[in-house]
């Protein structure tokens, strides 16, 4: 039984490890797990839990206030008796503000815009690590598919090596052939080994950013790329892309939110001088070991005068006997007990400036956070100009090396035909090959130009990324 639990154990473990070593990320799942781990996009969320919490305090603050204090002395001095002698106070205050030129309403708005404006600098980390992250990804495909490309050419190239030594074999051609076919063998097999090594600096790069550690096992889903589909952005016009991105883009609204802002804070510095009026209650009450309670005992006579008419009778008044005693310190308490209610109205006259000086600070923040938004704006079109340029330039670029390569296999077709039949020398026919490569390559490179560029207009217009 003990063996079972522990097959099932093993099997349970081992069927776990190989589901992550076999996990194929695709684009979506690589740009989800970065935005979950990504260490800005946590710090900047942090932050803004700080503008949450300065909206939650400033709301607090309309409500009164309530502190209690107490003291306790121990002294010693003559006042009166040459001995040791303590003192107790306790109050509870409370004070809440009537008035202060809607200082604290306007704090609360600004405490929301600056709490808004965070929520979209998120965003805005968030859209940054996703274009990365997608740029990574089409690095990948793109090494995976010129290794594959160049792996066709290193087996033609090595299956032609194979046909020349044949006919030097019998004699047929020089071996200054083979000499020259052979080193492009070894050139193509370098081009592989390079390419797989940039393969794997992409797959570091994309775990790095995804803030994963690196492991062999990273695999990433290679769909289908259809370029055509990344054609249809290039029929809109580079303004109503702008003015969509304009609605949308969170670096905007940070910064229109700001300028907002800002424009509380003139009203927040000029509360400053208008008069403050506050409400103010307290209660409390002291205790001192020198004081002490006056007690009355039993009724005595005492003679207060005499009769006029026989002064040698007295006339006695009864009146209870005084004496002092300890005061107890509940007793002291309760009757030192006071309470008190007062309005205080603050009119500020002359404070050096400095609610002058906080009214002109604040104008000028104001117009920094105007011109910030202008050019948050500016960089965001010229942004969308260079993306719509650099689409409408790989497009061509595209289109131009579909001909090219078209017109270089035919090339090489017929120079392989020739050179087979001996009627082409090895350098000619070498020549005809690597402008094959590189137009392969070039198209390659087009390719993934133009789905990236495209990708970057799709991200302005705040559609997913997708391939």
């Amino acid at each position: 039984m003990k063996s079972l639990v522990l097959y099932i154990i093993l099997f349970i473990i081992y069927s776990f490890r190989l589901s992550a070593q076999t996990k194929i990320w695709t684009l979506n799942q690589c740009i989800q797990y970065a935005i979950e781990n990504n260490i800005q996009i946590k710090q900047n969320k942090l932050s803004n839990e700080l503008n949450r919490i300065d909206i939650k305090q400033l709301k607090v603050n309309r409500i009164p206030s309530v502190n209690a204090s107490s003291n306790q002395s121990f002294n010693w001095g003559s006042n009166n008796q040459d001995d040791f002698y303590s003192k107790n106070t306790f109050s509870i205050n409370s004070s809440v503000t009537l008035y202060n030129g809607l200082q604290n309403n306007n704090s609360i708005k600004q405490a929301q815009l600056n709490y808004k404006a965070g929520e979209y600098l998120v965003e805005e980390t968030v859209n940054n690590i996703s274009l990365s992250i997608a740029n990574s990804y089409l690095e990948i495909i793109f090494y995976k598919e010129q290794i594959k490309i160049s792996k066709n050419q290193y087996e033609s190239t090595k299956q032609q090596l194979q046909n020349i030594k044949n006919k030097i074999d019998a004699g047929m051609l020089p071996i200054s052939n083979y000499l020259q076919l052979e080193a492009q063998l070894y050139s193509e097999e370098l081009t592989i080994t390079n390419t797989e090594n940039q393969l794997r600096i992409a797959r570091l790069n994309l775990m790095q950013l995804m803030e994963l550690p690196v492991n062999d096992n990273f695999n990433i889903d290679i769909p289908e790329l259809n370029v055509e589909k990344h054609y249809k952005n290039l029929n809109q016009s580079i303004d109503n892309i702008y003015q969509i991105a304009l609605d949308i883009r969170p670096e905007i609204q940070n910064a229109i939110l700001h300028e907002q802002s800002s424009e509380l804070g003139i009203k927040i510095a000029k509360a400053q001088q208008l008069p403050k009026l506050t409400l103010n209650a307290s209660i409390g009450t002291q205790y001192s070991s020198l004081n002490e309670q006056l007690n009355y005992g039993e009724t005595e006579s005492v003679t207060v005068g005499y009769l006029e008419s026989n002064p040698s009778e007295n006339v006695l008044f009864d009146q209870p006997s005084m004496y002092y005693s300890n005061y107890p310190f509940f007793d002291q308490y309760n009757d030192n007990l006071y309470e008190s209610i007062s309005l205080n109205l603050s009119i500020p006259i002359f404070n050096n400036y400095q609610a002058k000086s906080a009214v002109e600070k604040s104008k000028i923040n104001y117009q920094s956070s105007q011109l910030e938004l202008i050019n948050t704006r500016n960089n965001l079109r010229k942004t969308i100009e260079q993306a719509y340029t650099d689409l409408l330039s790989a497009k061509k670029e595209y289109d131009a090396n579909v001909k090219q390569l078209a017109s270089y296999k035919r090339s090489y077709d017929d120079a392989t035909t020739k050179f087979n039949a001996g009627l082409l020398n090895s350098v000619d026919y070498l020549i005809e090959k690597t402008n094959l490569i590189n137009a392969e390559n070039g198209l390659l490179q087009s390719k993934y130009n133009l789905i990236f560029k495209d990708m970057i207009i799709e991200h302005y217009q705040g559609n997913p990324l997708t391939l």
